[in-house]
């Protein structure tokens, strides 16, 4: 088949199984483009300003699990919060200055999937950067982070609408929340309140019994329970608590879009079981390799197409 009529039909799948406005997964490979720290960085980070913090560590959620961390968590907490929020702000700043197709990708993909009824998109993040909600508000998209976006404004998971939005479920804290006299709150930035992240390792279950976390995976799971698609961007399915969730719908036949620049043995081990799904990711230079399966019965697919069609930027041009 000539090479321009096969992108054509690969296409047509992926238009197909994102028919139904997907649930988005927003990992940290999202943002990463963006100038975001990813996880490497962030382990690379640690290594040299936490004391003893293992100098072979090349897996940051295993690492901080480590009972020897507990007490200094505090400490990661704010070196982790400094480095994603020094970028944040630099996102911001670039935003403001020129609001370029960089950013434009983003509310592009937002408004493709809000045009269709009920116009509203959910979208699922492990990050705690802002850049959805820095783009979105500079291009005046309703959303809600479950905060109303006022400075002091607490947690209400009755501001999730079922129309006419797009709701940001932030599963790991944001930038902005801030512990003030023993409750959660929204501030621009403070130099005094503890950061509200939920950083990786093993304790952060014990973390999302607390309000709001427990709302808001209690909310992730509502709509993870009824996706009719997911389109994945940049997220690894290292998560403990999304990927079994993710995987249980995509093996019952909930179709699902992966872009992300390398996909993770993690990745490749959950969709395996999946009966169709769509997995784009960097080949060499300006080409993408697709992994494809259209249903239980077929076999997967694999091909190679001109064109970065594995970035954000040249994805939203098929959708």
């Amino acid at each position: 088949m000539h090479m321009d009529n096969k992108k054509e039909e690969l296409f047509k799948i992926i238009q197909k199984q994102l028919k139904n406005p997907p649930v988005i997964i927003w990992g940290s490979g999202a943002t990463i483009p963006f100038g975001l720290p990813s996880m490497w960085a962030l382990n690379e980070l640690l290594k040299k300003e936490i004391e003893d913090f293992d100098e072979n560590c090349d897996n940051l959620e295993e690492e901080l699990g480590k009972p020897k961390y507990e007490d200094i968590m505090p400490e990661i907490k704010k070196v982790i919060w400094q480095a994603v929020a020094d970028k944040d702000e630099l996102v911001l700043q670039g935003i403001i200055e020129n609001y370029n197709a960089e950013y434009k990708v983003v509310e592009c993909l937002v408004n493709k999937f809000v045009d269709v009824h009920p116009r509203v998109l959910n979208i699922i993040t492990t990050n705690y950067d802002r850049v959805i909600e820095h783009i979105l508000a500079y291009s005046g998209v309703n959303y809600t982070d479950g905060f109303s976006g006022k400075n002091l404004s607490v947690f209400n998971e009755n501001s999730f609408p079922e129309e006419s939005s797009v709701n940001i479920v932030k599963v790991h804290g944001s930038l902005n929340w801030f512990m003030l006299d023993g409750e959660i709150r929204y501030l621009g930035k403070s130099d005094i309140y503890a950061p509200q992240i939920i950083c990786p390792g093993k304790n952060k279950f014990q973390e999302t019994y607390n309000s709001p976390y427990r709302e808001l995976i209690q909310k992730s799971d509502s709509y993870i329970n009824n996706a009719k698609s997911f389109l994945v961007v940049g997220f690894g399915f290292n998560d403990e608590h999304l990927t079994p969730r993710i995987s249980k719908l995509i093996k019952k036949g909930v179709p699902i879009v992966v872009i992300t620049k390398r996909i993770t043995e993690s990745c490749f081990k959950e969709l395996d079981k999946a009966e169709k799904y769509v997995l784009l990711e960097e080949t060499d230079t300006d080409k993408t390799k697709i992994h494809y399966k259209m249903n239980s019965s077929v076999v997967k697919q694999e091909e190679i197409i001109d064109g970065n069609y594995w970035s954000l930027e040249k994805f939203v041009e098929i959708i």
